[in-house]
């Protein structure tokens, strides 16, 4: 038996040890931590959904986890937190979706969780953040919804609406409501949402990581027919670019780049322009007599009837001005005198007079704005409005639409090829000869600093390489020949890189050029593609003949081929911005490559649904 002294001593060690025990612990986590932190994410590390016999498989990083739900689908991820988000059909109403997310926590891949039901199908991820549309079914219509997952709260911010636009980086939200037939652009900022816009015609959003931005148009308050153009940047700052925009190049725009549009003029949208209206500041006096403003002894006055004759022939011109006004305003027709503008960081730049849109073949993405195109001039018609009555009066107004729109395609002259840019000096146009618009499509390098044209042979297969260097003074070169024989090309940033085989192989080689000569980088290729403008990746032993093709994958570093996986089902491969790369083979593996290695992650898959 202890003494009580001892006893009590002997508690006090205990109490230290535990005490000792506990701080040990405390530095082993922190030094574990520290070191867990320190280390970089595995070379494969990624997100990849795929299916996997009958089922769903989640990857986030090394770890994975099975959706057993057979209609999850429409998945996207927020990669700097580890989560997987996806839909599957509601149970609750039909053509509706539930909403749902996994995520990584530690070492493990959470259960399915539910964030809300009754959603549509479209949603987006927009700096860990959820927005989606929600049916109110009392209503008809759908909420406009936001999910903050870190803090477990969901907010509805308006109702009624059409679509969500989110940017990176910013607390705003921008929507599109209706108001009958209106369409209405709004922002939800600081639990208020306030009106941008009415009469929205068109809304692009470009949510790139440094500079995320939305452009959109609205019906011209000025100009009938036109658009006003702006830009919201993401701190909620509006800048209108112009107010009388015919058209607008989003399809050629890149991101921190040039964007090309064409502006009106009075004589751009005016039939009359071509067609001589000899009668139309004369008809603005015409009015409908009145019988008793006309004196006569006998009968109706031999003035009246001339009056009344002037006012009716007036009605039937005023009816085919409006028929015509109209088809223009629908965009049937238009005399092609537009101007080119482009817009990027730096401001607004005028490239050129006199355009029609629909004969620009290639513009610069980058660098100063620059535009290949056929150069036209319109000239006066002998046709007149008296013209157009006649026809009227024998025919229908569809007619008389029909031959003026005829008339005007007709009172058009080529002048050539032309190139056009702006610079420190201003706007610059030059003729680009030598080249048939007929068979011949331009492009521009990535930089802007050079004209490509591939010009097809007469069979009609294979296409010819030249080229115009621009200079100093934004002077187009004359036309130098690089190759012949290219079957298929892709831009890189530094230049192009093409595929020359001849016509009765299966198989050619690829080569890169960039302004001085061009330069092998594989051979015996089937094909070949560019991703993120710079790695260039071949496929090789390229197998047609089973139920999905597949190839070998090679990239070309530093003038070497490095193998990226062979029998690869072709459809199946995804790369990333990283230098990623997801792939199935033939016997249903799933392969994850980076670091130039390839790692299997899972068998029996027939699908990749994401991978980033």
């Amino acid at each position: 038996m202890y003494k009580s002294g001892e006893k009590k001593t002997n508690s006090k060690v205990n109490v230290i040890i535990i005490s000792v025990a506990a701080a040990v612990a405390v530095i082993a986590a922190v030094i574990i931590f520290v070191c867990v932190s320190g280390m970089s994410k595995p070379a494969n590390s990624s997100i990849a959904v795929y299916r996997t016999g009958g089922v769903t498989g989640v990857r986030i990083d090394n770890l994975e986890a099975v959706i057993s739900e057979s209609t999850a689908a429409g998945f996207k991820c927020d990669s700097d937190n580890g989560r997987v988000f996806y839909t599957v059909e509601s149970s609750y109403s039909d053509g509706l979706y539930d909403l749902y997310y996994i995520e990584k926590k530690r070492s493990e891949i959470t259960s399915p969780k539910i964030i809300d039901i009754g959603v549509s199908g479209n949603y987006s991820v927009v700096s860990g953040k959820l927005y989606y549309m929600k049916k109110n079914f009392s209503a008809g219509a759908f909420e406009g919804t936001v999910c903050d997952i870190d803090s477990n709260k969901i907010k509805t911010f308006s109702d009624n609406v059409e679509s969500i636009y989110a940017l990176q980086n910013s607390e705003t939200v921008y929507f599109v409501k209706m108001h009958g037939d209106n369409r209405v652009l709004y922002k939800y900022a600081e639990d208020t949402a306030s009106e941008i816009c009415r009469d929205l015609m068109n809304i692009r959003c470009y949510n790139d990581d440094e500079n995320p931005h939305i452009f959109y148009e609205k019906k011209s308050l000025i100009h009938t027919g036109m658009t006003e153009l702006y830009i919201l940047t993401s701190n909620g700052e509006i800048e209108m670019i112009c107010d009388n925009a015919y058209t607008v190049m989003y399809d050629n725009y890149s991101v921190g780049g040039n964007l090309y549009y064409f502006t009106s003029s009075s004589e751009s949208i005016s039939w009359s322009y071509v067609i001589a209206d000899e009668y139309s500041e004369s008809d603005k006096s015409v009015e409908k007599p009145k019988r008793t403003d006309f004196f006569a002894f006998l009968g109706i006055s031999a003035e009246y009837n001339a009056a009344l004759k002037l006012y009716q022939d007036k009605l039937v011109r005023d009816e085919i001005r409006a028929a015509l006004n109209e088809s223009v305003e629908n965009g049937e027709f238009s005399v092609p005198v537009f101007n080119a503008f482009a817009y990027n960081s730096q401001g607004i730049y005028k490239i050129a007079e006199n355009i029609d849109p629909k004969n620009v073949y290639s513009v610069s993405s980058y660098g100063d704005p620059k535009i290949v195109f056929e150069s036209t001039e319109v000239l006066a018609s002998d046709t007149d409005m008296g013209t157009l009555v006649e026809i009227a009066q024998r025919s229908t107004m569809a007619e008389v639409i029909k031959y003026a729109r005829t008339v005007v395609s007709e009172s058009v002259k080529s002048n050539g090829m032309a190139y056009a840019a702006y610079g420190s000096e201003g706007a610059v146009m030059y003729p680009l000869e030598g080249y048939d618009k007929t068979r011949t499509l331009f492009s521009f390098s990535r930089d802007g600093g050079r004209i490509f044209a591939f010009v097809r042979d007469t069979q009609g297969d294979r296409l010819s390489l030249y080229t115009n260097s621009i200079g100093a003074e934004l002077k187009p070169s004359g036309i130098i020949g690089v190759d012949t024989g290219i079957s298929g090309y892709r831009f890189s940033d530094e230049g192009v890189i093409y595929l020359k085989s001849d016509a009765d192989k299966i198989t050619g080689d690829v080569y890169s050029y960039c302004g001085e000569k061009s330069v092998k980088l594989s051979n015996a290729v089937n094909a070949f593609t560019v991703e993120n403008f710079e790695d260039v990746i071949v496929l090789k032993n390229n197998d047609a003949s089973s139920p999905k093709q597949t190839a070998d994958y090679f990239i070309c570093v530093d003038g070497e081929e490095k193998l990226i996986g062979s029998d690869i089902v072709v459809e199946s491969f995804s790369y990333t911005e990283d230098g990623k790369a997801a792939y199935i083979t033939s016997d249903g593996k799933l392969y994850i490559f980076g670091k130039d290695k390839a790692e299997p992650v899972c068998e029996n898959v027939s699908e990749i649904l994401l991978f980033a």
